[in-house]
């Protein structure tokens, strides 16, 4: 095997994962709590990123200046705690697929604000991605709306926005974080973000929503620990680790772009497994959405 296909079924895999993760989310906000679940998952996740982190590359990350701990800090508060808010309450109004297709307006957003920020330009593909994409979730948005009734539809509008938000606020944390991409790895990187997600999540667990006890009573069955546990680890310790190893065996902007066909998988699953009724037009509007945000890494 070809150290190229070797590292386009790595990111199949990635978006596999990510797939997987954004079912599960989806079916745990739904059943017990959404912000219950973006505050646990989190004492799931950081133990074991902070482990992973140490065993591979020792306490580099500890060692960084200050400014760059809070630029990462900041970043992990907007990334993990806000946009992760945004994307499973989008996942409980409108389904995982439909709020992952929005979500691949994510690339866009950061090439839009690069261009503010960085002064990067855009490229003619770019440009043409960004189109193909919002044309999708147009479609996408079009065809939910014309099945749903007027209670369906304001939580549907309601999810499309929280979409929205998640991938803008993911941009925006994306951003902040670049500045320290010179001086941390990846995973080192998302350690340190990690835990400014968890702070923010406690904090606001205790203090805002006065609720800490009572998330974590609300995971109080084996079953759904057991798969807020799977969610947790697949995202940012699986997913990440194998797309990290993908870059060592293809092209960085192909194996981003096949990482984003994880809407393609979860269309899959909700047609065979799930027997869910999916409009053509859904269908088109799913499949156009991953091809334009794919072109902005080819």
């Amino acid at each position: 095997m070809s150290s190229l296909l070797f590292g386009q079924i790595l990111a199949i895999l990635v978006a596999i994962t990510s797939a997987e993760k954004s079912l599960l989310f989806s079916h745990l906000g739904k059943k017990v709590s959404t912000r219950a679940t973006v505050h646990i998952r989190l004492w799931i996740a950081l133990p074991l990123i902070i482990l992973s982190t140490l065993i591979s590359e020792g306490t580099a990350f500890l060692q960084v200046s200050l400014q760059t701990w809070l630029i990462l800090l900041l970043s992990g508060v907007i990334g993990f705690f806000i946009c992760d808010s945004f994307a499973f309450w989008a996942f409980a109004n409108i389904g995982a697929r439909e709020a992952m297709v929005i979500m691949t307006l994510n690339p866009i957003f950061h090439s839009i604000l690069s261009y503010f920020f960085f002064s990067e330009v855009l490229s003619f593909y770019q440009i043409l991605s960004i189109l193909i994409t919002i044309s999708g979730i147009i479609i996408l948005i079009l065809a939910k709306n014309k099945k749903s009734d007027n209670l369906k539809k304001k939580n549907k509008t309601k999810g499309i926005l929280f979409a929205f938000l998640g991938a803008l606020f993911q941009a925006i944390s994306n951003i902040i974080a670049k500045s320290a991409l010179d001086t941390l790895s990846p995973l080192s990187l998302n350690t340190i973000r990690m835990i400014g997600g968890f702070i923010a999540a406690v904090v606001f667990a205790i203090f805002v929503r006065k609720e800490f006890i009572k998330d974590f009573k609300s995971y109080k069955s084996v079953n759904n620990l057991a798969l807020l546990a799977l969610a947790s680890i697949s995202g940012p310790i699986i997913g990440i680790t194998i797309l990290l190893a993908a870059f060592n065996y293809a092209p960085v902007g192909l194996v981003t772009a096949i990482a984003q066909i994880s809407p393609i998988f979860i269309l899959v699953y909700e047609l065979i497994f799930l027997k869910k009724r999916i409009s053509l037009l859904e269908i088109i509007g799913t499949l156009i959405s991953v091809l334009g945000v794919s072109l902005m890494f080819i």
